[in-house]
């Protein structure tokens, strides 16, 4: 069971640990990140010399573990560098922690999108988002993402048909998600 835990993304050992209580999931996470959370917080062990690594460490393992089944967890380094910088503030409270604004609106666009996987009305507002979305950006922008992703064009065909490079057409591409993305999530602040 571990190797097949070792394969999950962050998300889905977050939502395991959540939904499931998987304390296999959860151990697997703070494995993947327990470097992080040693190089992050021996600069203060050393700075302040009152602090006994063998309270400080489990300390922080057990805000992180009761943190991870209450909270809302986007970037796993974000939220432990909140818990870590909480604790070595003030170790006698408990802070909770608010991902980035940016982090909310990833998440609140992915379940979003889940939630449109079996609701037709908010599918169907999800195009209509999306369709306005891909409306705003630059005509070269669009063409480039509507051949993509919905003509299904490969990188082959596109390149052939830009006479880009193909590493130039893949940051071109990339650039252009990450415009299209913006414009989705800031239509939610303009309504």
């Amino acid at each position: 069971m571990q190797q097949q835990l070792t394969n999950l993304s962050d998300k889905e050992l977050i939502s395991r640990a959540r939904k499931q209580l998987d304390r296999e999931a959860e151990g697997v996470l703070m494995d993947r990140y327990s470097h992080l959370l040693v190089a992050v917080t021996i600069p203060h062990l050393n700075s302040q010399p009152n602090l006994d690594p063998n309270v400080v460490f489990p300390t922080l393992l057990q805000r992180l573990s009761a943190s991870l089944k209450t909270q809302t967890i986007y970037k796993v380094s974000e939220w432990l560098l909140h818990i870590q910088k909480g604790y070595m503030g003030k170790p006698e409270k408990n802070t909770p922690f608010y991902p980035s604004r940016d982090g909310r609106d990833l998440l609140h666009i992915e379940n979003t999108v889940d939630k449109a996987a079996t609701n037709i009305i908010d599918r169907q507002d999800l195009i209509v988002r999306l369709e306005q979305a891909l409306q705003r950006l630059s005509a070269d922008d669009n063409a480039l993402i509507t051949q993509f992703y919905l003509e299904n064009k490969s990188f082959a065909d596109l390149t052939a048909a830009t006479g880009l490079p193909r590493e130039k057409l893949r940051s071109q591409l990339k650039a252009a998600k990450g415009k299209l993305a913006k414009l989705f999530m800031n239509q939610g602040y303009v309504k």
